[in-house]
């Protein structure tokens, strides 16, 4: 088991070394700390797709309480996993997109699985009392990510106009 952990820290300090470390004139236009919270915002989404589906396949066995199938947020977390992976794939193309539309869908995103994490917690924690303990540290890190991509969108400047007026569209 040592061995699986430091041969994966090993892997995910050479694939963030690399990515941070060699520097392409595009990727010059990015402030470290923006391209780390990326990064950070990336695996967390993979992370958490990856645990979503291990808590799901273990509700169908005997020792885990099976949870509600919830198609929606299924979704939601499909199209999050999607954005994380194609966030890395662009960093080691050593291209980041921070567009207003990727940013303001990573938003709706991360609003929509925080939101329906505490309405299912609402809902359902009474009659599954552990439910808080299983949904408690995806509804932080998707809050952390949601707070990561509003620090992106201001310090880009995504929604403000030339006037540096408030834009939605």
């Amino acid at each position: 088991m040592e061995t699986v952990s430091k041969s994966i820290k090993e892997m995910f300090h050479e694939h963030t070394s690399r990515i941070v470390e060699q520097t392409a004139e595009k990727f010059r236009l990015y402030p470290k700390n923006i391209i780390w919270l990326i990064l950070f915002l990336s695996y967390n989404v993979l992370i958490q797709g990856v645990a979503d589906v291990i808590i799901k396949i273990a509700g169908f066995t005997p020792w885990f309480e099976p949870l509600l199938l919830r198609v929606d947020f299924l979704f939601l977390t499909a199209i999050s996993v999607l954005m994380g992976y194609q966030a890395l794939r662009g960093m080691r193309r050593r291209e980041l997109d921070v567009t207003r539309n990727s940013i303001a869908v990573g938003l709706l995103v991360e609003a929509g699985l925080v939101t329906s994490d505490i309405l299912h917690l609402m809902e359902y924690s009474a009659t599954n009392p552990n439910l808080i303990y299983i949904r408690s540290p995806f509804i932080v890190f998707t809050t952390i990510n949601f707070f990561i991509l509003v620090y992106i969108a201001i310090h880009f400047k995504l929604f403000r106009d030339k006037n540096n007026k408030f834009i939605i569209a």
